[in-house]
């Protein structure tokens, strides 16, 4: 979920050639706010009913809290709204309009930010908050969910400069938007992912909530360059562990769960029904091996190419170690491929994970992922839905 980095472009294309169709897959619509959009008033509430457009006060106990509902009313009616609380990442009216009507709440994603630039200019900082305070106002939102995932050296003091951005935008926003909502993500792990040496007890003083992000956990590779699971049940174990062990309360962690996988290239040679898919090198942030040498593939055509049996070259195999399946398959220039992604069963040992330490929620990158264009398809979103009753009905 990078602003910057492997995940900054606009939108990437995926040309499935083994089944002779082009995917054009756009990134999640960021949300971020546009401060040059600010007018000087606010605007006439969008919804039919005016009471909509006042913030959602309500607390949520339990919370489901993803990214990117989509762009078309289509989309949100197909979420399941009995689970959904907060939707992130999203700046559309008409989404606020519909959420608020089942007490959900819609958050932005914070500006992006120059951290040194506000850490050492007292009116940039004000004007930051201000213009956040007021962006949220303008669109009708319940808050902001900031996400800056620049590599920082220890000792930075932009560390600093960043608790301190959450912490002012929590106060004006709690005073001057009751019920208003302030999380922040961060890596699966506590422990300086990626180069990002940051305060992580400072961002949970700071804000409502840390969206812990339990995917990408491959971005850097220390071991062997194969194909591997995005959110390996260990690993999920592991860093809930370490932010609790820290001393963050677990009703402020959120489990950020994929929706998503990766599909991975192999290396010439490997065999068709390969178990291990040796891949390319390619470095990340001076780590020569990373899972930037595959392509992320949303649930919904994870099941698409399944489903082709043409194709495939090693049936879904579930690998208990990690509690996460993987298929292999051949594209059109004959290059085997491995395909790893949680669905249903993967996600329910996950979720559990949610319910034994007591967290305050879970929740997708993205909702976007799923389809319901086809009878099939949406019976395989809503196992989807059904997997997150762990969670919600215990």
């Amino acid at each position: 979920m990078e602003a910057t980095g492997k995940r900054s472009q606009v939108l990437w294309l995926l040309s499935v050639v083994a089944v002779g169709v082009a995917v054009r897959r756009p990134l999640p619509e960021t949300g971020r706010l546009d401060f040059s959009l600010l007018k000087s008033h606010a605007p006439p509430c969008p919804c039919k009913d005016a009471s909509l457009c006042a913030p959602v006060s309500i607390t949520h106990d339990k919370e489901v809290f993803g990214f990117n509902a989509g762009s078309t009313q289509e989309q949100w009616e197909n979420l399941d709204w009995t689970q959904v609380t907060t939707i992130a990442w999203s700046t559309e009216t008409s989404l606020v309009c519909e959420a608020h009507s089942h007490n959900a709440r819609v958050v932005g994603g914070a500006a992006t930010m120059n951290l040194t630039e506000l850490g050492t200019n007292a009116t940039a900082f004000d004007l930051y908050v201000n213009n956040t305070v007021k962006m949220v106002q303008t669109m009708f939102l319940d808050g902001v969910t900031f996400d800056y995932e620049n590599p920082l050296p220890p000792g930075a003091p932009e560390a600093g400069y960043y608790v301190d951005i959450i912490a002012k935008t929590a106060a004006a926003l709690h005073k001057q938007v009751p019920g208003s909502q302030v999380s922040v993500c961060v890596a699966w792990s506590p422990f300086n992912i990626d180069g990002r040496y940051y305060d992580m007890k400072g961002f949970a003083q700071a804000a409502d909530l840390l969206y812990v992000m339990m995917y990408d956990t491959r971005s850097q590779v220390f071991e062997q360059c194969i194909a591997s699971p995005n959110c390996a049940l260990p690993l999920v174990q592991q860093g809930v562990e370490q932010y609790v062990n820290m001393g963050i309360a677990p009703k402020k962690i959120i489990l950020g769960l994929p929706w998503y996988g990766y599909d991975y290239p192999c290396l010439p040679g490997t065999a068709p029904d390969a178990q291990f898919c040796p891949i390319k090198l390619v470095p990340f942030r001076g780590v020569n091996c990373s899972d930037a040498a595959g392509s992320e593939i949303p649930f919904s055509f994870y099941m698409s190419l399944l489903n082709n049996q043409t194709v495939i070259t090693k049936p879904r195999t579930w690998e208990s170690d990690v509690s996460t399946p993987y298929f292999n398959y051949r594209a059109a220039d004959n290059s085997i491929h491995q395909m790893w992604i949680d669905d249903a069963q993967s996600l329910k040992a996950k979720y559990q994970v949610v319910v034994d330490y007591g967290l305050r929620g879970t929740g997708p990158f993205t909702f976007a992922d799923l389809d319901y264009s086809t009878p099939q398809a949406k019976s395989q979103a809503a196992s989807m839905w059904d997997a997150l009753k762990v969670f919600t009905e215990t």
